[in-house]
């Protein structure tokens, strides 16, 4: 794998790499590995809260907290329109 890196971010990498007693191979893909897990974590934890506000156990001013205004959007349409299915089903 090839990567373009600046000289001063490179500087930067090899400071920390050298404290740490590890290469900067090791360093970045620690990096990577760290900001992957951090991503799926917060996605994790959206999920939960989406779920938590659907069955009515936390409310909507918490959910924004975790939550962009997009997916809000977004949720609130999928709820409404999961309602509306479930009365024309049951209607």
């Amino acid at each position: 794998m090839c990567m373009r890196i600046e000289p001063e971010l490179i500087r930067k990498i090899d400071e920390e790499a050298d404290k740490n007693f590890k290469t900067r191979t090791e360093l970045i893909k620690e990096a990577i590995l760290s900001l992957l897990h951090e991503r799926e974590e917060k996605a994790r934890l959206k999920k939960l809260a989406a779920e938590l506000w659907l069955k009515g156990e936390i409310s909507e001013t918490k959910l924004k907290k975790v939550l962009s205004e997009e997916d809000l959007k977004d949720l609130k349409f999928g709820k409404r329109w999961i309602e509306e299915v479930i009365h024309e089903i049951s209607g």
